[in-house]
């Protein structure tokens, strides 16, 4: 069933992903309270650093099965960050879908990647699970996001090919052999094209990679991932 009801959202008012409070998605006074990633953080990864060397999956994946370029995210999972998450994937809160791209549109100016790209797509999900859920929360942020960008997006063309376990209970290498082929390009040719592939968060980076390796393999030359927020998993 899908939950994205506009009537929900009337019988329950927007409160503030900061401080509950009733009135606006992130109130003026509490802009400054979330978590933007900044530096110091992995340039590959983005994954937050404590020292100079990063020891996630993604940086210790063999550069030849490694598909992106980078991983870029607006906030760390945490505080408000996490709580977009949290009511776009599980409350079905379609209002945050502007905030959102408006987040993630900024977060390009900043990484300075804008205006790098020929195509946003979004981590699909499977037949069968997007059937129970009813919408897909990173397919709705990019379709907003496209618009400000300029770009193309269709929901369409990449496909997840397999059911996989729920990647929360799974260890960092447990993850990557959980969507290991799970994904596949239906779409025209990528020849050369610069993709940027949008999720809700990355925590290992495992799903990220593992869909650029798809579309890698239909001949794009560039994947970044942008995600809403990065956690980090170091098991």
């Amino acid at each position: 069933m899908n939950i994205f009801n506009p009537l929900l959202e009337l019988l329950y008012p927007t409160r503030c992903l900061v401080c509950a409070q009733a009135g606006a998605i992130v109130h003026p006074a509490c802009q400054g309270k979330l978590a933007y990633v900044k530096e110091p953080f992995c340039h590959l990864c983005c994954a937050p650093l404590t020292d100079r060397h990063c020891n996630s999956l993604l940086c210790r994946m063999p550069e030849a099965y490694r598909a992106l370029t980078g991983v870029r995210s607006v906030f760390w999972h945490e505080g408000g960050g996490r709580e977009a998450v949290l009511r776009l994937k599980y409350r079905g809160v379609s209002s945050l879908r502007n905030w959102a791209a408006s987040e993630v549109a900024n977060a390009l100016q900043r990484f300075q990647l804008a205006g790098h790209f020929d195509r946003i797509l979004a981590i699909p999900l499977h037949p069968q699970h997007l059937r129970q859920r009813g919408y897909n929360q990173a397919g709705i942020v990019a379709a907003a996001v496209a618009p400000l960008l300029d770009l193309p997006y269709n929901s369409q063309y990449l496909v997840r090919q397999r059911a996989t376990r729920s990647q929360v209970e799974l260890n960092a290498p447990d993850r990557a052999i959980n969507v290991r082929d799970a994904f596949r390009w239906n779409g025209p040719p990528l020849q050369g094209q610069r993709i940027l592939l949008f999720d809700d968060v990355c925590t290992t980076g495992a799903t990220l990679n593992e869909c650029a390796r798809s579309l890698q393999s239909a001949g794009a030359a560039d994947i970044w991932a942008l995600t809403l927020t990065r956690e980090f998993v170091k098991k």
